[in-house]
């Protein structure tokens, strides 16, 4: 309500500032927490943190330390030498778990490739990639850096913790399985380079430098895609030399600012949140209707499961319970892929079986739609009789005061003075008060205000 109310020109900056956590004040940087929640929700879709294949101690430590990570804003280029160097226990040490999820040189060459360089090797593996100019050799090469990381099990844990450790072995080469070579480990475009304990320092070094453009321009293009809903290169994960961006000036402006701020994510996001393409309307002009490339209006875009259920256990006034953890746990927060919560799964949570970000489909259907028209848990949140509307109807406020909170809460504005007037005309139509106040929410919930970003 405050946001609305102000007539502070820089207002928008102000609550990108509060919601990133920037404004170095404790009592408006509240909302740290939930920015790490979202942020380890997603990056956790990528990587591929799931109990089914890390067990429940292995998927915790993982998130924790992503959660940790990107709480304290972690500079993205430790964030990733960690993750892709980490070594020792998956139960205590969080980023030692990218390698169990990634259990051979060839998967950890093909989804480091594609998370950190948006680069998607996979074809190179069996011939010359063509669409691209990266052969078998540029495949093996890069594939031997990760050659000689094993596992060993621990007992630490006790006897039937199953415990694994990730250890860097002395000896371990791969071979170019065509040539028969032994290949040496060695950058993409780059010379061979080595360590005498662990190839993966000098691949790390490589991979998260400021002299790497490829790593960089990779975040920014995943987050202009995050925030945006397409990054300046589309695919985000696929920035071949025959997919160039759309805005090169863009691309190496933001490039350029990230790296010269030691690779600061919440200060990419807020060049991005406070910029004009950010601010524009989504509603098109007959000359940019077709647009879909160029940024002319905003790309309307639907809120994704967890986040929609969130606002909708905020907006009704209930709170979804899931399996395992605390009522209050929100749906932005769940750790793991494998809970069995049918509006998540309606939704398309993706399973993280996939380190493509087109495992979270944006497709709408009819099963979501008929889903938030008909189904049963909308409509048991709307009527509960904890909710919000059965609280304002026994606090028995005056029907403007009832209709601008559930306006407030729904769509983050007040109503205007024509549906203001339309909610009287129906109130006195209807059977009862608190029948017409769930209706309400009911269409305010499956209004395109809400159910999408705009």
């Amino acid at each position: 309500m405050a946001f609305v109310d102000s007539d502070d020109p820089k207002k928008r900056e102000t609550l990108v500032d509060q919601l990133l956590g920037l404004t170095n004040d404790p009592n408006q940087d509240i909302y740290n927490d939930q920015y790490a929640a979202y942020w380890t929700l997603r990056w956790s879709d990528l990587i591929r943190n799931s109990s089914k294949s890390l067990g429940e101690q292995g998927m915790w430590s993982l998130h924790n330390w992503i959660k940790e990570a990107l709480r304290t804003n972690k500079p993205f280029d430790q964030f990733v030498s960690e993750l892709v160097t980490a070594k020792g226990s998956i139960y205590t040490n969080g980023p030692a778990n990218y390698f169990r999820i990634h259990a051979n040189p060839t998967t950890l060459t093909e989804a480091t490739a594609q998370l950190f360089l948006g680069v998607r090797l996979e074809c190179a593996k069996c011939h010359h990639h063509p669409f691209e100019k990266y052969s078998q050799a540029d495949y093996y090469g890069l594939a031997a850096f990760f050659s000689r990381v094993g596992s060993k099990n621990s007992e630490e844990f006790g006897l039937f913790g199953r415990e694994t450790v990730v250890v860097v072995r002395s000896t371990g080469e791969i071979n170019h399985p065509r040539t028969g070579q032994r290949m040496q480990p060695t950058p993409l475009d780059g010379e061979p380079i080595d360590d005498p304990l662990d190839r993966r320092l000098p691949l790390a070094q490589w991979l998260t430098s400021a002299d790497n453009p490829m790593f960089s321009r990779s975040v920014v293009n995943r987050y202009m895609g995050f925030l945006l809903g397409r990054g300046l290169v589309d695919p985000v994960d696929d920035m071949r030399s025959t997919n160039p961006p759309s805005n090169v000036a863009l691309m190496d402006a933001l490039t350029q600012d990230f790296v010269a701020h030691d690779f600061d994510l919440k200060r990419l996001m807020r060049n991005i949140m406070t910029s004009r393409l950010y601010q524009l309307s989504s509603q098109p002009t007959p000359e940019n209707n077709s647009d879909r490339r160029f940024y002319s209006h905003y790309r309307v875009k639907r809120l994704t499961a967890e986040p929609l259920l969130d606002a909708i256990d905020q907006v009704t006034g209930v709170q979804t319970k899931f399996k395992s953890l605390p009522l209050g746990t929100h749906a932005i927060e769940l750790p793991d892929a494998e809970y069995p919560n049918y509006f998540l799964t309606t939704f398309a949570k993706p399973r993280r079986v996939s380190v493509c970000e087109c495992e979270r489909s944006q497709e709408e259907n009819l099963s979501q739609a008929l889903h938030t028209l008909n189904g049963d848990i909308l409509a048991k949140k709307i009527a509960d009789k904890k909710g919000r509307v059965t609280e304002l109807v026994a606090a028995k406020k005056p029907h403007k005061e009832i209709v601008a909170e559930l306006y407030l809460a729904a769509l983050c504005r007040r109503p205007s003075e024509a549906e203001l007037q339309a909610s009287k005309e129906f109130l006195a139509e209807s059977p009862s008060p608190q029948e017409y106040y769930e209706d309400l929410l009911w269409a305010l919930v499956n209004s395109k205000q809400f159910l999408y970003v705009h």
